[in-house]
């Protein structure tokens, strides 16, 4: 059987502004995974409607457990003189239901897995990607500018409520809350006993409103129809403006990880590390599953075999079986790695 490329593993979802896609961009999810058993999801517009939607839930060591570190990243586009053009959305507890992306994206689609939103405002078009590095509470977001005659300006506003994954979306916000700048890097301070997310860029000057605000209470739709609390606020550390041009990507970095670690490798080179990874695993699978469905199954497959974070090590065993500690993700958003449900 011939090996097809990542580059064959495409999924499209077309958006083409009808009534019936604005169901889509709020029920279809995509899901990215760190190997630690962290993760990034959301919806296709990028309005949370679970309380387990994220921009980078870590998997941190015990007793913490998945832990979401940045809830989400309102996003504004500014082409020249024009006022700002909404691309995130949002779901308020008022009943307004802001919906950007169903005037601007175009498409959404999974690249190897990974997604990729393509945004249209006039004659300028630029794409959004994101990735989480293997085995980092990381994740990256990548901002390219494909056409257009102008220059664009991303507004960029991170919206924070450290909590564990699964807690409640109303319980009360920290006031310990804040943004520093340590060493040319933004920090986000958490509260005790949360570990600080750092906040980079790369690929363009940033230019900082540092405003903080609380935001009007949101609703998560998916949560109530589950019959749980679901309307919360987030906390917004200031607006964060940064130039795209077509000569140079917008990277958007943020991590728990010590510095050392999330700057290992340049933001670009930790999105081919990653496709190479993922190449590797089709490379290593059975001739079944090289291409097609079954090259997507590998790939989907590989999000739930994690090493999990602070587990303590069975010496003999580890001795017996290779000195890596794995595991199998029961499910997303909520399993970890229960047995019976695993199975």
């Amino acid at each position: 059987m011939t090996r097809r490329t990542l580059d064959d593993l495409v999924r499209r979802l077309p958006i083409a502004g009808a009534p019936q896609d604005e169901e889509a961009l709020l029920t279809r999810e995509w899901l990215v995974t760190n190997g630690l058993g962290g993760y990034a999801s959301g919806t296709v517009a990028n309005v949370n409607t679970r309380r387990f939607h994220g921009l980078l839930v870590a998997a941190l060591p015990s007793p913490h457990g998945r832990t979401m570190m940045l809830n989400r990243l309102e996003e504004a586009v500014i082409i020249g003189d024009a006022p700002p053009v909404q691309l995130s959305g949002a779901e308020r507890a008022s009943g307004e239901l802001l919906l950007g992306a169903a005037n601007h994206l175009t498409e959404f689609r999974l690249e190897a897995g990974l997604p990729v939103w393509r945004y249209q405002v006039g004659d300028v078009v630029f794409e959004k990607r994101l990735i989480m590095p293997h085995r980092q509470n990381t994740a990256v977001i990548c901002y390219t500018l494909l056409a257009g005659s102008e220059d664009i300006v991303l507004e960029l506003q991170p919206a924070v409520h450290v909590r564990p994954h699964e807690e409640r979306v109303d319980a009360p916000l920290d006031d310990t809350h804040a943004l520093v700048i340590e060493a040319e890097q933004f920090v986000l301070r958490s509260p005790e006993p949360y570990p600080d997310v750092r906040l980079c860029f790369d690929g363009g000057d940033v230019v900082l409103d540092g405003t903080a605000r609380r935001d009007d209470p949101l609703h998560y739709r998916v949560e109530e129809r589950r019959g749980y609390d679901h309307s919360g606020t987030l906390w917004l550390p200031g607006c964060f403006r940064v130039r795209l041009t077509r000569s140079d990507a917008v990277y958007v970095t943020v991590s728990t990880e010590d510095e050392a670690v999330m700057r290992a490798l340049p933001p670009a080179e930790l999105f081919a590390a990653e496709r190479e990874r993922r190449r590797r695993l089709l490379f290593d699978a059975d001739d079944a599953a090289s291409d097609g469905v079954g090259a997507e199954l590998v790939l989907a497959a590989d999000q739930y075999l994690i090493a999990p974070v602070g587990r303590p090590v069975d010496v003999a065993r580890a001795a017996a079986f290779g000195d890596e500690v794995r595991t199998v993700i029961a499910g997303y958003h909520w399993f970890t790695d229960w047995g019976r449900d695993t199975m």
